[in-house]
């Protein structure tokens, strides 16, 4: 790396010792820099011949929900409101090495339609986190939960797309044998099957 400062002495002659100086602790730098990069990038070569994935790839709960999907059921679009028929079609695909599953699709009530758009992530040990954005958010909802058994349970943070209040819920995956998988929160039910 080459600073490109340049010094002067009294007379406004360049300071040849200062600058080169300067470039040789600038080298000195760089290269500790790139020995320390290519250390790690060992440390994780060693990691993996040994059969350690520095990763979570393939996370089994969220590679059991990747496909295409159609869910039928029920939700509440507005706080004290009916519930109403849904009916979504969506798209789940696995993302960074296994590791998160990327959805995309629509949903569709006789009130309201819009896009279905989120990401959730394994972050290891059983927890996951991510964010959705759905008809019935005003802008995405922060998730963060964890796997019991084949559920995965989110805590969901958003602002209501109706009354334009923070809101919070619990959203719970209940993830099948590949077959089918169902969403259930306190405003909605929705089973998913395959779309073929």
């Amino acid at each position: 790396m080459k600073i490109l400062a340049k010094t002067r002495v009294a007379d406004g002659a360049p300071d040849l010792a200062a600058e080169a100086a300067l470039t040789r602790n600038s080298t000195k730098s760089t290269s500790s820099r790139a020995r320390r990069g290519l250390a790690m990038l060992a440390g994780a070569g060693v990691l993996l011949s040994l059969g350690i994935a520095p990763s979570l790839a393939d996370d089994p709960l969220l590679s059991r929900l990747q496909g295409k999907w159609i869910g039928q059921g029920m939700v509440q679009n507005k706080p004290g409101g009916a519930q109403e028929r849904i009916y979504c079609k969506v798209t789940n695909s696995l993302v960074n090495g296994g590791s998160a599953l990327q959805q995309n699709g629509r949903c569709a009530v006789a009130s309201n339609s819009g896009k279905l758009v989120g990401t959730i992530s394994a972050t290891g040990q059983g927890n996951y986190q991510g964010s959705l954005d759905s008809p019935q958010t005003r802008g995405p909802a922060t998730l963060a939960g964890r796997a019991q058994n084949d559920t995965i349970v989110l805590s969901a943070n958003f602002v209501d797309r109706a009354s334009k209040k923070k809101e919070k819920s619990t959203i719970s995956l209940v993830v099948g044998d590949g077959s089918t998988y169902r969403l259930v929160s306190d405003k909605s039910d929705i089973l998913f099957t395959p779309d073929k």
